[in-house]
């Protein structure tokens, strides 16, 4: 079941906060990674209402990608492409998805070797981020990484 991996590695990768803090991309967070100005002014969120929160912002994600990506995606490529727009927004995946010879154009394997690029946040590398994009590959290829 795709949706429930991406659900166990999105939880897995933003980590649950109760309290709002600034992430290393200098954006003020809360709960699982919800950046959300009128969730994260509350201050603080439970893990039930984090959880809420975060399916619905999943939910907004996958539209997002089912909005911008024009060729046919399998159930896994699309938890993978949600994952990567909720954490890098949909301004990162047009960047990924179109242009000359990327996935909008019917090149598949242009995902593989972009998506890894993606590994900065505050103007540095981030291993998180590098382990996310090896989770979301996994899961493009069908696979699935126990975390």
């Amino acid at each position: 079941d795709w949706e429930s991996e991406l659900l166990l590695g999105v939880k897995h990768f933003e980590g649950y906060y109760p309290r709002a803090y600034t992430c290393a991309g200098g954006v003020q967070t809360i709960g699982y990674g919800c950046t959300n100005s009128k969730v994260v002014a509350k201050g603080s969120i439970s893990k039930e209402q984090a959880c809420a929160e975060l399916k619905r912002e999943l939910n907004e994600a996958k539209q997002q990608v089912n909005d911008i990506v024009k060729v046919h995606l399998t159930d896994n490529q699309l938890a993978a492409l949600t994952s990567f727009t909720f954490n890098c927004g949909p301004t990162n995946l047009k960047k990924l998805v179109d242009g000359s010879s990327r996935l909008n154009d019917g090149n598949y394997e242009s995902v593989v070797s972009i998506l890894p690029q993606y590994r900065r946040a505050g103007g540095r590398v981030r291993k998180g981020l590098e382990r996310r994009r090896v989770w979301e590959l996994a899961l493009w290829e069908g696979n699935v990484i126990n975390l």
